[in-house]
């Protein structure tokens, strides 16, 4: 294994390091999961080998939502100075994933132990690595890694690069939500019947069988409060692109959700972009970006055409800087804040 090699796996765990914004997992604890792929290998020079592709295939099973164990077998063929040979190797590999991303993308490092076999010699075999992957659903994700490969038998380091799809098996676990204990209800006054129970007297009472939680006023009538409903929406998009990302459609369901509950609110979006590219095309871009997520309501989420306006802002309105990566990628966007004003009744103390 040659200089650029060790350089090409130390630009990949950079990558891996660098991913420290925080963001939420699948969860994938107690699922297994299956993993085929592809594998190029650029083998150690000592093998007398040319580089080689060949196939693996995964079976692993996630110990928590970062942590999974897999068993993954390998076939690739190799030209050596001796005639073509068939490399198999089966090997245990733990694999961890950060919590963190690059763009769209996940990071993890991966390592393991494992037997090769040559229809020459066997050898026994440590790898180390690190990958990115992206998820498409809960279902199914892409990853690719590069790894080194050390023959303890033969002391020789070999590189590869793999590869692949992962299918997880079975549903994602749901976690319960915490459910507020229900305030006691207040005593009924002594001797003074009250059927309710919401401090006003039978006799007095104009709403009678007002729930026990409302408060009242000397008429027994729930007390009204307006309040103003709010929610904002935040999707950021790739470079130069104006297809929404999938990672953001819960996000917008929980705006078209917000929309259904109150039939008064209109969303308007705005759509914006980084200053890479001229302001004419950057203009162009931040349209098509606010009626791609205009359409994902109407189409995804029956939200009413008549309730939702698209418009493209081009790279005048940025909210970081465009000197740096960060910066340009907050800015390639489309928000809105919707807000609707709603009474409910003022409950107990």
């Amino acid at each position: 294994m040659d200089n650029k090699s060790f350089k090409v796996l130390g630009l990949v765990i950079a990558l891996g390091a660098l991913g420290m914004s925080a963001q939420s997992a699948i969860a994938d604890e107690d699922r297994f999961y299956i993993a085929p792929g592809v594998q190029w290998m650029d083998f150690d020079s000592a093998r007398q080998s040319d580089d080689e592709f060949g196939y693996t295939i995964g079976l692993g099973y996630g110990l928590s939502d970062n942590l999974a164990l897999e068993l993954n077998h390998a076939n690739l063929k190799m030209n050596t100075l001796a005639g073509m040979e068939r490399l198999r190797s089966i090997r245990l590999d733990a694999i961890y994933k950060l919590d963190n991303s690059v763009g769209v993308l996940s990071p993890y490092f991966a390592a393991g132990l494992g037997h090769t076999h040559f229809y020459s010699n066997d050898d026994t075999t440590m790898n180390a690595g690190a990958g990115l992957t992206y998820r498409f659903n809960d279902r199914v994700e892409w990853r690719a890694s590069a790894r080194t490969f050390y023959g303890f038998d033969d002391g020789t380091y070999d590189f590869g690069i793999d590869t692949g799809l992962v299918f997880h098996l079975g549903e994602a676990r749901s976690r319960a939500p915490e459910v507020a204990p229900t305030p006691a209800p207040a005593p009924a006054a002594p001797v003074v019947v009250d059927t309710d129970g919401d401090g006003v007297p039978d006799n007095r009472d104009d709403c009678p069988n007002t729930p026990r939680t409302y408060a009242v006023d000397d008429r027994g009538c729930p007390i009204m409060i307006e309040e103003v409903a709010r929610i904002e929406l935040n999707v950021e998009f790739a470079f130069d692109s104006a297809e929404v990302p999938a990672a953001y459609f819960d996000e917008i369901r929980r705006v078209a959700d917000f929309m259904n509950a109150n039939e008064d609110t209109v969303a308007s979006l705005e759509g914006h972009t980084d200053s890479v590219g001229s302001e004419e095309y950057n203009q162009g871009l931040s349209e098509r970006r606010a009626a791609a997520v205009r359409q994902v309501l109407i189409d995804r989420f029956d939200i009413s055409s008549a309730r939702v306006t698209s418009t493209g802002y081009g790279e005048s309105q940025p909210v970081a800087s465009n000197a740096t990566a960060t910066g340009r990628e907050r800015n390639r966007r489309v928000e809105s804040v919707l807000t609707s004003t709603v009474q409910r009744p003022q409950t107990r103390n």
